[in-house]
């Protein structure tokens, strides 16, 4: 088939690109149930119990319900990647019994369906639902789904109608309708096609073992809510239908109409037409249930492929859009009726449809990653046993199979709590604070993967974060220069704390050459000044050629190296928060402790196999390395890695703890003297910082810090942008809720 005249323009201006990245958003909603597959009975999880504030994550039409809602984004990967980010946050924050059902399907309803709690958010909500309740069959309005939300670069448009189409509509507005009504129409034309390559529900009522498989029971016409169908003749001609509907009480307000696309705007269906479409909304899908998000990326995909096809090719004459909607009609209610597990009726026509989808992307350049889908689905059309809802129908236990999956998907969301999916290349304390932002509805957009930037946005307020906490409460300038160990050591210092004393050193041999004053000194700290974590300390000093082969591998990592006084101590993080100290960490450093019977090279390997240690920073807690210090210590201690360790014997493997090192980190947020406290507080008070993580050196948390005695705190650091995940996961001690602590102050009234 030839281009029509919009067809035409698109690639006469090169506009193919705008067309096939068009703006993608998802609706996906999910019912809660108990492990044997019944609708929960717990309340809507606490972490999500603002749910009228929260777009992202809320109830649907029963309490059960969670519906997850995303920005739309013109890069599919990007999206489906926020989705996971929502899925695994809604997980985690279920009850301990609640599962997220992953069929469409019904799961195991009361036999009162009147038992089923409506979502109660507010009143008038509430009311709504009851009345729904009343007129429509409750069993199909809990079925669930994906809406997919999709809409043009309005640059597509601009340039369309200003170079061509502004002599052939009257408005701007007209010509961007039009464009949207073709697209509805090509969809509502090919639901059938749809319904058979992503359709995922055998039957109604997963319990139902009487009734006849079918392709997807939740989008056969006999199993809609609503009878309405939508008129698509003209924009005007949906919105007059639509009216006419709720007057004869066939809906109870334009918003049941649950026809498979309606047209969005931003102000009230009576003014659609004058102020124009916005996005289109399909809502043909049922959740796959062979994925945790519910949503087979294949099937977006495709929706935006035919999306541009639909755009560059004719419109269907006026007259003909009413006989031919209700022939596609006809086809969904064939294809969703059939048995999933047989070839279609329309397998024909299916390969022909795919087939010209292909020529039209090899003709007109779209993405070879659209031909190779295409590819893909035409052997779902080869053999139907592809298909999800056959992959389903196949069960014999459908209810069992589908328990199974809930339970699988759960135990992934929560088997590695330190990371959220879909946001992984970010470093831990972004990811921890996506969750909690996701959680309270605030939209995340990732601004640069590498630096760990990310752009909070909670309705009309917007803020940036780096590396997890790095913001503007604190002023720019400082916040720069505590990036360099020496001017942020000389602040503190100008400030009134304690601070050891130190020399900077710009080569391996000038630090080399001072290694006796060390020794008669009695150790060293060495840091290389612009890295956190290149440290190493020596409490008693080791030979000259093992200090020598420690300092050289330090300058192959840094051109500046600190050498600082060393402090015999106990190693404290304080964070700070609101210019509060929100969480302290104790840091011990790396160790192992004997059982009589193990050696040291199982000691070892069992504390580097608990669940959250691992590579450090990509774990909350790094595992320990046998690197040169770490066996000049065990030599010390006269110990090879056979060596059998005493029981309750701690052997030190190094002498610094940092958060990358291997060392153990305790919650101390509660045993720490309250002295302490009001001292590093009144420290970021002095430099005008509202966050902070302030490194310090206390002999003993529980004496009270005296002026007298000022070494008593000593203090080593202080960073603008510190972790949050060793405060949330500590290796012992209570979690502290940090990073929605952090967003407290970040989106404070």
């Amino acid at each position: 088939m030839e281009l029509d005249a919009i067809g035409k323009a698109i690639t006469e201006y090169h506009l193919v690109p705008l067309v096939s990245h068009s703006n993608m958003g998802l609706e996906v909603t999910m019912q809660r149930v108990d492990g044997s597959g019944k609708l929960s009975t717990q309340p809507m999880p606490n972490a999500l119990a603002k749910t009228r504030q929260n777009h992202q994550i809320h109830n649907d039409f029963a309490q059960t319900q969670l519906k997850l809602v995303t920005p739309a984004t013109a890069d599919v990967d990007a999206l489906m990647a926020y989705l996971a980010g929502l899925n695994t946050t809604a997980r985690r924050a279920l009850a301990e019994d609640d599962y997220l059902w992953p069929l469409s399907s019904n799961p195991v309803l009361p036999e009162k369906l009147t038992e089923i709690p409506l979502a109660d958010n507010d009143a008038v909500g509430f009311k709504r639902r009851q009345a729904l309740a009343k007129k429509y069959d409750v069993r199909r309005l809990m079925t669930t789904g994906t809406h997919v939300n999709l809409s043009f670069d309005e640059q597509l448009f601009t340039r369309l109608y200003s170079e061509t189409f502004h002599q052939q509509f009257d408005s701007y507005v007209d010509f961007r309708n039009a464009v949207y009504l073709k697209v509805a129409q090509g969809y509502v034309r090919m639901n059938w096609l749809i319904q058979y390559l992503f359709g995922a529900t055998p039957t109604l009522d997963v319990t139902d073992q009487a009734t006849k498989r079918q392709r997807s029971s939740v989008h056969h016409s006999a199993n809609r809510y609503s009878q309405v169908k939508g008129d698509y003749t003209s924009i005007d001609r949906y919105v007059a239908k639509l009216q006419s509907d709720v007057r004869k009480k066939d809906l109870l307000s334009v918003s049941d109409f649950d026809g498979p696309v309606r047209f969005r705007s931003t102000g009230q269906l009576n003014t659609l037409a004058r102020q124009g479409v916005y996005y289109l909304e399909f809502r043909g899908l049922d959740l796959n249930p062979t994925s945790p998000i519910g949503v087979d990326q294949n099937a977006v995909e495709f929706l935006r492929l035919l999306a541009s096809y639909f755009v560059m090719m004719p419109a269907l004459p006026t007259a003909m859009v009413a006989q031919v909607n209700e022939q596609a009609d006809q086809l969904v209610d064939q294809v969703t009726g059939e048995n999933p597990t047989t070839a279609s009726a329309q397998a024909v026509p299916a390969t022909q449809v795919l087939d010209a989808l292909r020529h039209f992307v090899t003709k007109n350049g779209l993405p070879n990653s659209d031909a190779v889908l295409l590819d893909h689905l035409k052997e779902r059309v080869a053999n139907p046993k592809l298909t999800l809802s056959a992959q389903v129908a196949v069960q014999k236990d459908p209810l069992a199979w589908a328990n199974q999956r809930a339970r699988d998907y759960q135990a992934a969301a929560t088997d590695r709590p330190f990371e959220l999916p879909g946001f992984t290349d970010l470093d831990l304390s972004s990811q921890l604070l996506t969750e909690q932002a996701l959680a309270r509805g605030i939209q995340v957009s990732v601004v640069d993967k590498k630096a760990n930037i990310l752009r909070l946005t909670q309705q009309e307020r917007a803020q940036l974060v780096v590396s997890g906490s790095g913001t503007d409460l604190n002023p720019q300038a400082l916040t720069t220069v505590l990036t360099h160990k020496v001017a942020a050591k000389q602040i503190m210092a100008e400030h009134g704390a304690q601070v050891p004393a130190s020399q900077t050193y710009h080569s391996a041999n000038q630090l080399i050459d001072d290694y006796d004053r060390f020794v008669s000194e009695g150790g060293i700290v060495l840091k290389a000044t612009d890295q956190d974590h290149k440290v190493v300390a020596f409490r008693i000093m080791p030979k000259r050629e093992l200090f020598e082969q420690v300092v050289r591998q330090l300058f192959e990592q840094t051109q500046t190296v600190m050498a600082e006084e060393l402090v015999v101590a106990s190693s404290y993080r304080f964070l700070v928060i609101g210019g509060r100290v929100k969480a302290i960490v104790e840091r011990i450093p790396a160790n192992i402790v004997g059982d009589g019977r193990s050696t040291v090279q199982t000691l070892l390997d069992r504390k580097n196999a608990r669940p959250l240690r691992g590579t450090a920073f990509t774990y909350p807690q790094s595992a320990v390395k046998l690197g040169t210090v770490e066996r000049y210590r065990l030599d010390s201690y006269h110990l090879d890695l056979d060596s059998v360790v005493g029981r309750g014997t701690q052997i030190l493997l190094r002498e610094d703890a940092t958060f990358g090192n291997g060392s153990d980190v305790l919650d101390a947020t509660t045993d720490m003297h309250a002295s302490y406290v009001q001292a590093v507080e009144k420290l970021v008070a002095d430099l005008h910082l509202n966050v902070a993580g302030v490194d310090v050196m206390i002999p003993n948390l529980y004496a009270e810090l005296t002026p007298e005695h000022p070494e008593m705190a000593v203090y080593l650091g202080i960073h603008a942008a510190p972790f949050l995940y060793p405060h949330l996961f500590p290796m012992f001690g209570n979690r502290q809720p940090v990073a929605g602590q952090l967003l407290d102050e970040l989106f404070k009234d």
